[in-house]
């Protein structure tokens, strides 16, 4: 039986239906703008499928996705406030303890050096009613997700922390386990609970899987010990995760890095799956110790996709096929972005490999 994008997706994480599967389903986390500029008159001028009136869901379509990372609207409001920036100069920041700068992706660093700070940005957290808007977005995630299934994200709460601080500063409160620390993994926890919240009471669940981003790993390994992350978060994951199972939705996580230590955590704290995979993890481990947690990533893009030959990009796709498929938990694609410096025919050897070597 020849699934649809939804479908597959779904399987993986379904007994029944992960024994149908046609062949391994295909994930990326998105495509970055650099790329799809570079590429887009090549890709779209012989392009006859259904017109998704995105491109950020038609790019991954076109070159054989069957799911991408997608946001939904945020059903928090705080106010940006005004602090010094440490040279005398007053700036903006919004809940994210960095510098308000429209239309970047980027970390520019951190300025909640106090509780100060933080309790004015707490207080004024508000939570919105961002239900049409939420329905609005789904009901269109729906309609397109046999063809390209959208994969609901949400920001976590490591990866916030440390962020709304900067390394240096969060490096001395998080060996200190001081009070600005805790706090801020209250205040992220916070919003990311309200967030899934209005997702859920808009929607139902209907969306299926949300995906946590919160990158707690370097390259070659952790950023936090598994103690610590025990100690530090696994409760408030295992708070939100309860309220994602009870909507009958899955929760997954993602992360950059080498995670495999904190595996058994994330398992606990009830994720049931993780996108990611990068630097250092080895698939052949990770699938004898951990069968029934799904795998979702794992394409190397630090050389393999950049970088290259054909024989050396289907050898890698083999050997993901040999190390994962078999139990049916696993879903290949990059294990991080597709940006600018990957060409064109290394992602379309891979996708292809994939396709051809991952059948069932």
């Amino acid at each position: 039986m020849i699934m649809n994008a939804r479908t597959r997706y779904l399987a993986v994480y379904n007994d029944s239906g992960r024994n149908k599967l046609d062949r391994v389903p295909t994930h990326v986390q998105y495509i970055r703008e650099e790329f799809i500029n570079q590429h887009k008159e090549e890709l779209t001028n012989n392009y006859r499928g259904k017109s998704l009136n995105s491109l950020y869901f038609t790019i991954p379509l076109i070159l054989g996705f069957d799911s991408v990372f997608a946001p939904f609207p945020s059903s928090v409001q705080i106010k940006s406030i005004k602090v010094d920036n440490g040279k005398g100069k007053k700036i903006r920041i919004g809940e994210d303890g960095q510098k308000v700068i429209h239309k970047s992706s980027y970390y520019q660093r951190g300025y909640i050096h106090n509780l100060e700070i933080l309790e004015e940005l707490r207080t004024s957290l508000k939570r919105v009613d961002k239900s049409e808007q939420i329905k609005k977005a789904i009901k269109y995630y729906e309609k397109i997700s046999p063809i390209i299934f959208p994969v609901l994200i949400v920001d976590g709460i490591f990866d916030k922390v440390w962020k709304s601080m900067g390394m240096t500063l969060f490096s001395k409160n998080f060996k200190k386990r001081t009070r600005l620390y805790r706090e801020l993994i209250k205040f992220y926890a916070e919003i990311t609970e309200i967030n899934i919240k209005g997702l859920i009471e808009a929607t139902g669940g209907s969306g299926k899987v949300v995906n946590i981003l919160d990158d707690v790993a370097y390259k070659g390994r952790t950023m936090i010990s598994p103690e610590r992350w025990n100690q530090d978060f696994s409760s408030c994951y295992k708070q939100i995760t309860s309220i994602i199972l009870d909507a009958g939705m899955i929760p997954q996580i993602h992360t950059d890095g080498d995670i495999t230590e904190l595996i058994p955590l994330f398992q606990k704290a009830g994720f049931q799956g993780l996108q990611g995979w990068e630097g250092g993890a080895d698939p052949y481990f990770i699938n004898e110790n951990f069968p029934d947690f799904v795998v979702i990533g794992f394409g190397d893009v630090s050389y393999i996709l950049p970088y290259g030959t054909k024989e050396q990009i289907v050898d890698h796709v083999k050997g993901l096929m040999n190390a994962l498929q078999e139990n049916r938990h696993f879903i290949i694609g990059p294990s991080t972005v597709i940006f600018k410096e990957i060409p064109l025919k290394n992602l379309r050897i891979f996708l292809s490999a994939a396709k051809k070597y991952g059948k069932y």
